[in-house]
């Protein structure tokens, strides 16, 4: 366990000596000592493995947050809501009146849940790609990679009429070969610059301070369509923005088209 924790820390280490805090500097943050050491150690190299090629130029058009100095954050959602989520989740940005990003995958929009996404988008949220089976796409040739791109952005289009131009890889994971297919059918990756740890801490005290505590100019926050976001989400959002942070939908924060 310590072993674990002691190159966690020097991974955490690394990046910050490598990417100082900075508005213009890709990084991604959020930590706990809550996180099973395993997690701890596999977030740790993977932000590494994922961020280096990002900053250096090596990975074309792929994001990670916004830049500049204006107090701007955006919320988006991974994985695709039950219907019993989707109503809560809705119900609390409506009131906050707050616009986010669902990414979503093809294959679990059903009978059960398309009336669910339909309403959200017709609300003003986002539906964008998040693959089609929620696959590790660094596993699969190129030609499985473009299935996945283009069978999730087809079936986003069929129920909400947009075809969506954003997209975020299952788990975070891409190599060259992923990058190289977004790119070609014109869409932007898209990663986060705050994780909530919403997918795995079940304190939702934690989960607001992993936020709260590392919240920058332009962040991308990550949270999922899961009890714990629902309890948070009030919370963070009164947080920000009695710190100053405004909650923008994510294409604004980006300047970018989210649609085709």
């Amino acid at each position: 366990m310590s072993i674990l924790k002691n190159i966690f820390l020097f991974s955490l280490l690394y990046q910050k000596l490598l990417f100082p805090q900075s508005s213009n500097i890709n990084d991604i943050r959020g930590n706990s000592w809550f996180v099973d050491a395993n997690n701890m150690l596999f977030l740790g190299q993977w932000r590494t493995n994922q961020i280096v090629p990002v900053s250096m130029g090596i990975y074309i058009n792929v994001i990670a947050n916004s830049y500049g100095n204006t107090k701007n954050v955006a919320l988006t959602f991974d994985d695709t809501p039950n219907p019993e989520n989707a109503r809560k989740l809705l119900k609390i940005l409506k009131k906050y009146d707050v616009q986010g990003a669902f990414f979503v995958n093809g294959a679990t929009i059903n009978s059960e849940n398309i009336d669910a996404i339909r309403y959200t988008s017709q609300e003003g949220h986002l539906i964008l790609s998040h693959s089609f089976d929620h696959v590790n796409l660094k596993e699969l040739n190129t030609n499985d990679v473009d299935t996945q791109l283009v069978s999730n952005a087809e079936r986003i289009e069929e129920v909400t009429g947009h075809y969506p131009k954003l997209f975020r890889p299952p788990y975070g994971l891409s190599n060259r070969n992923v990058v190289d297919s977004v790119n070609e059918h014109g869409m932007t990756m898209i990663l986060w610059s705050i994780d909530s740890l919403d997918w795995t801490l079940k304190d939702a005290n934690t989960i607001v301070q992993v936020v709260i505590g590392n919240v920058h100019n332009g962040d991308i926050i990550l949270m999922h369509c899961n009890q714990m976001t629902i309890d948070t989400l009030p919370i963070i959002i009164e947080k920000l923005r009695q710190r100053g942070y405004m909650i923008v939908r994510l294409d604004e924060l980006l300047g970018i088209k989210a649609y085709r």
